[in-house]
């Protein structure tokens, strides 16, 4: 194929692969010991992970299993920016949107959306020099009722199409 859309003539979108995922206690970095952690067990996916910044980021996330209710599930945008030169590099994330996709204690086994858009006045497309990036993650954040958080972090890609 030529990379040419022929019924249109604009360029065909770079290949888009879903990222599926799997949060339990047992998935989770960053805790010393999963013993204090309640049981939970999420599964879901993001439909791309290299995204076209004029359409939406979309996916959903089922809830199979939890020994606490849920209080909230939340969607994160945020922008990371690495700036360096010779004495090293400083990298600075933003969260730049948080789009709440559910509240309260939701059933179980039932696919809940994911679906949000690019704020136009913080994004761009994901850029990449010797001293200067400009990257972009997908925070999954999951609010038990006891006020617990469990953050599943994924970088994402994007570009505006030609």
């Amino acid at each position: 194929s030529s990379g040419i859309n022929a019924e249109y003539g604009v360029p065909k979108a770079p290949e888009q692969p879903e990222i599926p995922f799997l949060i339990t206690p047992e998935s989770l970095e960053n805790i010393s010991h999963t013993r204090s952690v309640p049981k939970f067990r999420f599964s879901g996916k993001l439909d791309r992970a290299v995204c076209d910044i004029e359409k939406p980021l979309s996916g959903h996330i089922i809830l199979e299993a939890s020994a606490k209710p849920i209080k909230s599930i939340e969607i994160q945008l945020v922008r990371v920016e690495t700036c360096g030169c010779a004495e090293g590099y400083a990298k600075d994330a933003t969260e730049i949107q948080n789009v709440q996709i559910a509240d309260g204690d939701i059933m179980r086994n039932v696919p809940v959306p994911i679906h949000m858009v690019f704020p136009k006045l913080f994004t761009c497309i994901t850029t990449a020099t010797n001293n200067f990036k400009i990257e972009f993650e997908v925070n999954v954040v999951i609010v038990l009722e006891d006020d617990h958080l469990i953050t599943e972090n994924f970088p994402i890609k994007l570009y505006r199409p030609e």
